[in-house]
């Protein structure tokens, strides 16, 4: 028996089951592979232009091996710093903000690798690594590589809209009441700081986003185990990453081809067609 797409409600308690662990790792490795397959893009292009005098001073297997050092680097370094500023800082900066700011903290460590590498290279420091225009050209290409790299492949994984990911198949919904009208446990994960009225949970690869009316912190649990956990909260899976609690909703709007759920607390959550007849049929919409 199904309850509408929720997970949980006021009448019937329902869980959606998420998704099998191996299949939510698979989309993890789809996302590694474009990852992969744009580096050796980057460093393939930047190996045959040898940009920042590399051409002129380095045959192309030592340009070739120059480049592969450098990029696969500071793409490190860029992965290191952008993801975690946007799981921490979303929904209190805009993405965009999120990437600009963790590009330009990968710009500090990647300055330094490019001056080792021109010291193991050529033997001396670049002229300009005093002048800090070697750091200006870093943290350039870390904004536009961060820019390409989350355009392309982590807003399409992280909404689902296509490719080169695809949404995971409608999850079926679960028998079993949860608990009753005590607290949800899942405020027991958190610090007692954050332990407020539930508004939004949100799946960020191993971690599960939990935003109540007094902040929101990351838990190290699967989402499907989230959800177990809501209590009695009123509330709505809207997306395979998103569930939203009913007193949170603001309005649904459609624009653009996507429809967008507006909480109390700012964020705008994408639904997903699969959710969107649930939505309907609960009339939420």
């Amino acid at each position: 028996m199904t309850n509408g797409g929720y997970a949980n409600g006021p009448e019937t308690s329902r869980t959606v089951r998420e998704p099998p662990f191996t299949l939510r790792e698979w989309f993890v490795w789809r996302r590694l592979r474009w990852h992969l397959a744009l580096l050796a893009v980057a460093i393939l292009f930047l190996g045959y232009l040898g940009p920042f005098g590399t051409f002129l001073r380095m045959p192309l297997g030592e340009r070739m091996a120059y480049w592969v050092i450098a990029v696969a680097g500071n793409w490190s370094f860029a992965l290191a710093c952008i993801l975690p500023a946007i799981a921490w800082l979303s929904g209190r900066l805009p993405d965009i903000a999120c990437v600009l700011g963790g590009s330009v903290a990968a710009a500090v460590p990647g300055t330094l690798l490019i001056s080792a590498l021109e010291f193991l290279f050529s033997g001396a420091l670049p002229e300009t690594f005093g002048t800090g225009e070697l750091f200006l050209a870093v943290a350039l290409v870390h904004l536009v590589l961060g820019l390409i790299v989350w355009g392309t492949v982590e807003l399409p994984m992280r909404y689902g809209a296509g490719a080169p990911f695809a949404e995971h198949p409608a999850a079926g919904a679960m028998d079993g009441p949860l608990a009753g009208d005590a607290a949800p446990p899942l405020l027991d994960r958190l610090p007692t700081a954050r332990q407020g009225r539930l508004l939004h949970l949100q799946m960020r690869d191993h971690y599960v986003e939990v935003h109540t009316d007094r902040g929101s912190d990351l838990v190290l649990m699967r989402f499907g185990d989230a959800l177990k956990e809501l209590g009695g909260t009123e509330g709505m899976q809207v997306h395979r990453s998103h569930w939203i609690a009913r007193a949170a909703l603001k309005k649904i709007v459609r624009r653009t081809g996507r429809t967008v759920a507006f909480l109390e607390n700012g964020a705008e959550v994408p639904v997903s067609r699969r959710y969107a007849r649930a939505l309907r049929e609960a009339n939420w919409v």
